[in-house]
């Protein structure tokens, strides 16, 4: 055998090995990151926002990304999901984080984020499927799960919406995890235009069951976000019509992730519903499909009687037909406002889940109107359930007029309706403000301490805020306030921390506040940020403590400011920019770079001209870093954050970036404070071209020339353009084109001979 064929044996046989372990990767399930050290084992609280606690770790969404950034698997940086443990929260190793999955985690409906089931983490992220033409399909969203070691990511989704703005929740129920979610506008069964649909996937199966057809609204427990339960409303049809209609009432169905039978199937047909289609093979088939289970039904006694109302041992229809909008599902109970044909009002009731073997009574259960918590329940869906004074059940509510109010139940219902809000005199009424006049958003009820954190501004972001509401209405009256009696009563900003509004809302764990952060000089970039709750070891601070914090905080840009500011002290011409150059500092800016800057700029000037830095600003600048001279008393207090020891006039001693940023990301930050914070260089003129350079009277004599040279040039044109005429017509013969002919016909032919 020659050497030359077994090289080509060779050659094939590598080939055949390398195509093999390509099929090979190509046909496995997963991407695969390197795999994570550490116990990932215990408890889950937090599930189904961006920052969720398992065990020793908080996994969270490492800031706001775009669904059209580069989404290939091992590439995002920010939008990824990371973790953090505990223990390094616990020593402000901020820094100290691993990238989970390397795939940007998204969702357009901030009610839902990751989840955290056995060892996988469950989320949504923009496709990478790219269309027939190459165009990525990022505006799908695919659902998917990775093992929280960093391993095992599905590369196939188990579903993928068409929107991102699709309402789901990751759920399990017995030991599978099911993905429940409402598909808006679903075209189904060759319709021409879709309709709501409930859907549950198991991620076990790969199946994928219509919970409910046409659907009204659906709501998920506001608080619970595992929660397998769900409560939907759909309309009844009347098919005897020409066209569908519905009746004038609807119904209030509830269904778990686990149904997968439908309760009508088999039961509806042209015998048992008057204008029913059986005839699937001439085109419309009437469509109905529904697993849950009917809770309430708001047929009259003038509706005709349908499959649809189902009642075991009640005939008896209500007096009016009804109308039911669910509020909020919260706690095992069901808040809903009822309306009907004669009145318009919300009325507000209650109902707890169905428990065990309990059947439904859909008509009889329909509570009589005296028996409604709210004769106003139009603001329910804002309503947040707590425990208030003397453990007291109550609700919190951001009201529209501003504000936030407790109100407490009785008897089962609540004091007072928003409309009547008694002036607090300091007797115990039941319904009262904690929070006045600023229009409020409820970010989150720590129900442990008795503490709900609201935002009072939505167009800068969410500011972050807090107030005991446990209190007795005496405690919220302003002389009280005034006399500091209980600080905790009194409401106070955390700094100035802001979060992004059009993101999720601050995550409130362990003690610990995340958010997407829109503080200054972080808004075009909106990573997480962390503040840490805790004063000494294990307890909180209240009110007080914060409130001491802001002032010492406040404190920095007061002395800049201020003390800075006064030019008697610090004169313009031997402190040029310092308070700048001071706040450049307190945000962490390059210390060298500012120093080899500043020499730059000052090399530059011309003699006798005050420099831009001078020694003097430079030597507060270093007294600011090291918490020397008027910033001595700042000293007093350290942190070790990610391994540095900062003082309390540094940014990083209140608050930090948890985890990383992306390299661009990096350097545009760092750019960034040196166009807010330092002097620009003045702009360099350039250089004068050789005719700026010349005086006067050189450019005329200069134009002059050009123009005799350009008539020169012009004049010999003509003449060169006549001589050429002439000469054409003394011999004509030579500017005539040749005929190609081919001559290899005859050649005794002389074929370029002109007179043959």
């Amino acid at each position: 055998m020659s050497k030359r064929f077994t090289k080509i044996i060779c050659a094939m046989t590598a080939s055949t090995f390398i195509l093999g372990a390509v099929a090979v990767a190509g046909c496995s399930d997963y991407y695969s990151s390197a795999k994570l050290d550490g116990d990932y084992s215990g408890a889950v609280t937090s599930n189904g926002g961006f920052a969720v606690e398992k065990g020793n770790y908080v996994y969270y969404i490492n800031g706001v990304e775009s669904s059209t950034a580069l989404n290939d698997f091992g590439k995002p940086v920010k939008g990824a999901i990371y973790r953090v443990s505990k223990s390094d929260l616990a020593n402000k190793d901020y820094s100290k984080v691993d990238r989970v999955v390397p795939s940007i985690a998204y969702s357009s409906n901030y009610n839902a984020g990751i989840f955290i089931y056995g060892d996988r983490i469950y989320y949504g992220t923009p496709s990478t499927a790219k269309n027939s033409e190459g165009v990525v399909q990022n505006s799908y969203l695919d659902m998917k799960s990775s093992k929280l070691d960093g391993t095992e990511t599905l590369k196939e989704a188990y579903v993928s919406f068409p929107s991102a703005s699709y309402e789901y929740r990751f759920v399990e129920e017995g030991d599978t995890v099911y993905l429940l979610y409402v598909a808006s506008d679903e075209k189904l069964y060759d319709e021409s235009t879709g309709v709501t649909n409930l859907h549950s996937y198991n991620t076990k199966t790969g199946t994928d069951t219509l919970l409910a057809y046409n659907v009204g609204a659906v709501t998920f427990d506001s608080v619970d976000k595992t929660n397998p339960r769900v409560y939907y409303t759909m309309s009844v049809y009347n098919y005897a019509g020409t066209s569908n209609t519905t009746y004038g009432y609807n119904q209030l169905y509830t269904v778990t992730a686990s149904a997968t039978v439908d309760k009508f199937a088999g039961k509806l047909n042209s015998e048992t519903v008057t204008g029913w289609n059986d005839n699937e093979d001439e085109g419309t088939v009437d469509r109905y499909i529904n697993c849950g289970d009917l809770v309430l039904d708001g047929i009259s006694g003038l509706d005709s009687k349908t499959p649809f109302n189902f009642e075991p041992d009640n005939n008896t229809a209500n007096d009016l037909s009804y109308t039911y909008t669910v509020r909020q599902y919260a706690k095992d109970t069901v808040y809903y406002t009822r309306t009907t044909k004669l009145n318009s009002n919300a009325y507000l009731f209650s109902l707890a889940d169905l428990k065990g073997e309990e059947k439904p009574a859909p008509i009889a259960n329909n509570p009589k109107t005296e028996d409604a918590i709210l004769t106003d329940g139009s603001a329910a869906g804002n309503y947040k359930f707590v425990l208030g004074k003397d453990d007291k059940p109550a609700v919190l509510c951001a009201e529209s007029t501003g504000g936030i109010t407790i109100n407490y139940f009785e008897d089962g219902k609540l004091a007072g309706d928003a409309s009547d809000l008694p002036t607090v005199d300091g007797k115990d009424n039941d319904y009262y403000p904690v929070v006045k006049d600023d229009t409020a958003t409820i970010l989150h009820v720590d129900t442990d301490k008795n503490y709900v954190y609201y935002s009072v501004s939505s167009s800068g972001g969410y500011t972050i805020n807090r107030v005991n509401y446990a209190g007795t209405p005496a405690d919220y009256n302003d002389a009280n306030l005034s006399a500091g009696t209980n600080e905790d009563f009194d409401a106070v900003q955390i700094l100035d921390l802001r979060a992004s509004s059009s993101w999720y809302m601050p995550e409130f764990i362990s003690g610990y506040i995340f958010f997407a952060s829109m503080t200054t000089n972080m808004t075009n970039y909106n990573y997480i940020m962390v503040f840490d709750l805790h004063k000494d070891g294990s307890a909180l601070m209240d009110n007080a403590d914060i409130r001491d914090l802001n002032e010492k905080y406040e404190g920095i840009e007061k002395t800049i400011s201020e003390d800075y500011g006064d030019t008697d002290k610090y004169p313009a011409k031997n402190y040029a920019n310092v308070q700048n150059a001071l706040r450049y500092a307190f945000h962490n800016g390059d210390s060298a770079y500012l120093k080899d800057y500043a020499a730059e700029l000052n090399d530059a000037l011309e003699d006798g001209k005050d420099p831009v830095y001078s020694d003097q600003t430079l030597a507060e600048y270093d007294n600011f870093v090291k918490a020397e001279g008027v910033w001595a008393e700042y000293k007093k207090d350290t942190k070790t954050v990610n391994g540095k020891t900062v003082y309390a006039n540094n940014h990083d001693y209140y608050y930090s970036l948890l985890g990383e940023m992306s390299e661009e990301d990096i350097k545009a930050y760092g750019e960034g404070l040196k166009v807010s914070y330092l002097v620009a260089k003045a702009e360099e003129e350039p250089e004068p071209t050789w005719y700026e350079g010349l005086k006067t009277v050189e450019k005329v004599f200069f134009i002059i020339g050009m123009c005799l040279i350009g008539a020169l040039v012009i004049g010999g044109g003509a003449w060169l353009t006549v001589y050429l005429v002439r000469r054409k017509k003394k011999h004509p013969e030579q500017g005539r084109k040749r005929i190609k002919v081919d001559t290899t016909d005859d050649k005794s032919v002389d074929v370029y001979d002109y007179n043959e």
